[in-house]
């Protein structure tokens, strides 16, 4: 009996010849082996061999454009979250339970660079800024209001005397400038009760008073919203208000186009590849 000679181990590149020929070109295992000097039980295990390599290698890629696809559609839910906060009109940071979301890590390690971060902590150093700054105005009105209709806040809320809303009335009046907006554009109104009335400006109930002092309270009213501008403390909230007012929409431009382009470049820790 003979010696049997041990073909060599089939290389990659010939056994990928042979499912190319296998598949695109028809040949069937037997005539392949015929062709090229093989067993034919080799052809065709080499044939089934690549044809699982494939398959497994299909899977994975299809389980991983998958899980990409996925963690872009994370990084763009969690834009849309952060553009939702910058839809307020006056200075505010962002709530700590947002900034510890692991999104918020994997979009800044994706975009280090970007001009949003900064952006985002400058309007959160606005924010105690613009709260002092309000303060103060309300207290300027209050000082100024008893001054010139020589009447004192009520205490408590509801007795004979000017109400917490003529300072909120005139604080609206002024954001609504601050903003480059129109005003306070709200006719005065009284409502009458037992022995005086109360005077209203739109939603703002500014005083409780006897039906002969109603004008002097609509007279203080029109003028502190006319004379509050050209205060300091208004020129200063104002242009707290301003600088915000840009960079909330750089902000929101800069989300938007992270939603909208639905890839985000860069890497993250959270990436699946």
């Amino acid at each position: 009996m003979g010696k049997r000679i041990k073909k060599p181990v089939v290389r990659p590149d010939v056994a990928k010849n042979w499912l190319r020929r296998h598949e695109s070109d028809g040949e069937s295992a037997p005539r392949i082996a015929q062709a090229d000097g093989y067993d034919v039980r080799t052809v065709r295990k080499y044939l089934n061999l690549l044809r699982e390599e494939r398959e497994v290698r299909e899977a994975k890629q299809f389980v991983l454009r998958q899980a990409i696809e996925k963690h872009y559609v994370d990084l763009c839910s969690f834009a849309e979250g952060l553009k939702a906060q910058f839809q307020v009109d006056v200075p505010r940071g962002l709530p700590p339970t947002l900034s510890e979301d692991p999104m918020w890590r994997a979009l800044r390690e994706h975009m280090p660079r970007s001009p949003l971060w900064k952006d985002i902590d400058k309007c959160g150093e606005l924010e105690s800024r613009y709260d002092f700054q309000l303060d103060e105005l309300k207290k300027q009105i209050r000082k100024k209001a008893e001054e010139r209709t020589s009447l004192k806040f009520a205490e408590p809320a509801g007795k004979m005397g000017l109400a917490e809303g003529f300072v909120d009335a005139v604080i609206f009046h002024l954001m609504s400038l601050a903003r480059n907006g129109h005003g306070f554009k709200c006719e005065y109104r009284t409502e009458k009760v037992p022995l005086c009335s109360w005077v209203y400006r739109g939603a703002f109930s500014l005083a409780l008073m006897p039906d002969g002092e109603i004008d002097k309270i609509k007279g203080a009213c029109d003028y502190l919203s006319e004379e509050a501008v050209s205060w300091t403390e208004y020129s200063t909230l104002s242009k707290i208000i301003q600088e915000f007012l840009r960079l909330r929409g750089g902000i929101r431009q800069e989300l938007t186009k992270i939603i909208l382009k639905r890839i985000v470049q860069g890497r993250c820790l959270y990436c699946p590849f």
